[in-house]
């Protein structure tokens, strides 16, 4: 108490404005010696940073509150697919999500050696071992065997040509939204061209994607039991009326990459989509609470992949990236 009667006697003889400015001149001296630590910037994920439309999320609530005790209808999905891609229905597959897809793809037609064309989504090694068969690792698409690759790519976002062959070319296009030009679908019966709503749709978390497969191929690629009621609303809905928000991310990320390109130069390799190659320092970025995916994901120690968000991320990011 004597402590705290003292501490305000010190201002019985100063009038209201010089005690508000001894007072604002101690705080502003405490706040000089205290070590202002910014928030975490986590720069590493693969998913869309922010929430999906909010009527992708009214479908789904509605979806579930109509009829859970049933099994869903994926064929109005479906045919929705295959309208936006002017192909036939039979040709749509729906699964959960791109990489279970990948997965029964990878399970369906991989034998012997399956070419990878690397870099690319780091799991598909994975995928291709557990199905039996060996990752060889290729710069480009070899005709003349069974191949994978990611298009556009993940870490690079460079955009491999597509060259169908003989054998399977499993094409990864989770990305393929954010092709200024979208991804053209190949009419061919070996090869599986496999999407996602997971970035572009920043829906993530419902865990839904489709396979376009060709003519008269039929290949055990959706689950059995379909996919939930939720997510085929949720999706239903995105093929629908979602494309003005899609533009509107890859709209995003092209200015954000034209930023670091800018700033950056050569260091940034020339690429497209939500992730950004960057010759960088993980520990150096992780030193100034920015999180990025070390590059040794993929085989290269130079590097960093960078997933774009908004204008006050990349700001940060350069700071950053000038300060080391």
């Amino acid at each position: 108490m004597r402590k705290l009667f003292g501490y305000y006697r010190q201002f019985d003889e100063l009038s209201p404005d010089e005690v508000s400015a001894e007072l604002r001149a101690r705080r502003d001296d405490e706040r000089a010696r205290d070590v202002v630590e910014q928030p975490a910037l986590d720069l590493s994920g693969a998913a869309w940073h922010g929430p999906p439309h909010p009527e992708i999320v009214n479908a789904a609530t509605f979806a579930l509150r109509r009829a859970v005790n049933e099994y869903p209808d994926v064929g109005p999905l479906r045919q929705a697919i295959a309208a936006s891609h002017d192909v036939d229905p039979a040709r749509v597959v729906v699964g959960h999500g791109a990489s279970e897809l990948l997965r029964a793809a990878v399970r369906a037609v991989a034998t012997g050696e399956v070419a990878l064309v690397w870099p690319g989504w780091q799991w598909l090694p994975a995928l291709v071992e557990e199905a039996g068969a060996r990752p060889v690792p290729v710069e480009r698409a070899e005709p003349g065997r069974t191949t994978v690759l990611t298009r556009p790519a993940d870490p690079t976002g460079a955009v491999a040509a597509l060259e169908p062959g003989d054998d399977w070319l499993i094409v990864d296009e989770a990305l393929a939204d954010f092709l200024p030009g979208g991804a053209e679908i190949v009419d061919h019966p070996r090869v599986i061209q496999v999407r996602s709503f997971s970035k572009a749709h920043a829906m993530a978390g419902f865990r839904v994607g489709y396979a376009i497969v060709g003519t008269g191929v039929e290949l055990p690629l959706a689950p059995v039991l379909g996919v939930g009621a939720a997510a085929v609303a949720g999706a239903l809905w995105a093929v629908e009326n979602g494309a003005p928000g899609v533009a509107r991310r890859r709209e995003q990320v092209e200015r954000e990459r034209a930023r670091l390109v800018d700033a950056l130069g050569p260091r940034v390799v020339d690429g497209v989509g939500p992730y950004v190659w960057l010759e960088a320092n993980a520990e150096a970025l992780a030193a100034a609470r920015i999180y990025v995916a070390p590059g040794s994901a993929w085989g290269s120690d130079r590097h960093v992949r960078v997933t774009l968000r908004d204008e006050a991320a990349t700001t940060r990011l350069l700071a950053a990236l000038g300060a080391a």
